[in-house]
């Protein structure tokens, strides 16, 4: 099959609406959300003969984000080799990057068929009855607490972003990490609706940190991490539910949190409280044809 780019002014702005609803629809299904589609106008939209296939490509430096494949009756064994022809005969290089929400069987499929690379798994639970926590209690950070952090804690993310495949490099992924840990926390602790805090345990002593945004409609973690000799004890468990119950007091009904591909076991922790995937998001080479 051949690709064709849909260039004309009007062509492109109907099947770029349509893949914006396909795509905002499948996350609002997943996150159980109601939200108009929003406007959008990024990207490229790229067809086969008689529309059998459809794609909204986002292309960058890096590679390529897969926003929206519509092909109705095609499964991954045919529509992957008619990507590596898309990638060809658009020139992109890199990798494919793409999202699975929940209930979106063929993306998952895609990812399945070439054994692609979990980048990250997005998460969330319904804060509805809050178990109580134990043994813990949540200390906000002061200025030197929050240097000691950022001190370790912008490396510890450009490791997990270059292990998930986020960038190339690991140079790449420490210049993204301190560019966005900095973006986030602009005034460090006292930046607003964002809550830092260490975590102690009953005997006053260091156990961890919690690191939680207080959004609009939700709460997300940012980071929650156990000092290496506290794992094991439970302890995270019990940070877990202590940020439930902030969410709580602070009014909101829903706690969010983003797991890195290669973090089994933190996946397995989240599923056991509760927490349910909405998207994973995945990786792959591109394959030139």
């Amino acid at each position: 099959m051949t690709w064709i780019q849909a260039a004309g002014t009007a062509r492109r702005r109907e099947l770029l609406a349509d893949a914006v609803a396909r795509a905002h629809t499948a996350k609002a299904v997943a996150e159980g959300i109601e939200a108009a589609v929003p406007e959008q106008d990024r990207g490229e939209i790229w067809t086969t003969a008689g529309d059998t296939a459809i794609v909204w490509a986002l292309p960058g430096k890096d590679g390529v984000v897969l926003a929206d494949v519509h092909a109705p009756g095609l499964g991954a064994a045919v529509l992957w080799p008619l990507l590596d022809s898309l990638a060809t005969d658009a020139g992109w290089s890199g990798s494919w990057q793409f999202s699975a929400y929940a209930g979106q069987e063929h993306m998952a499929e895609l990812a399945e068929h070439v054994r692609a690379r979990r980048v990250a798994t997005k998460m969330r639970i319904a804060v509805v009855e809050v178990p109580e926590f134990i043994g813990i209690r949540l200390v906000p950070m002061d200025d030197d607490d929050f240097s000691a952090y950022r001190a370790v804690a912008d490396e510890d993310y450009a490791q997990e972003r270059f292990a998930s495949g986020s960038e190339p490099t690991i140079e790449d992924s420490r210049r993204v990490a301190a560019a966005q840990m900095a973006e986030l926390l602009p005034f460090g602790p006292r930046t607003p609706d964002h809550r830092l805090w260490i975590v102690r345990d009953r005997d006053d002593r260091r156990a961890g940190i919690l690191w939680v945004h207080l959004g609009d409609g939700e709460a997300f973690i940012y980071d929650i991490a156990m000092d290496a000799d506290r794992r094991g004890q439970g302890l995270g468990t019990q940070t877990l539910r202590a940020a439930a119950a902030e969410t709580a007091r602070a009014g909101l009904e829903v706690l969010a949190l983003n797991v890195f591909g290669s973090n089994d076991a933190a996946r397995r922790l989240y599923a056991r409280e509760g927490y349910c995937e909405t998207e994973v998001l995945w990786s792959v080479p591109i394959a030139r044809a």
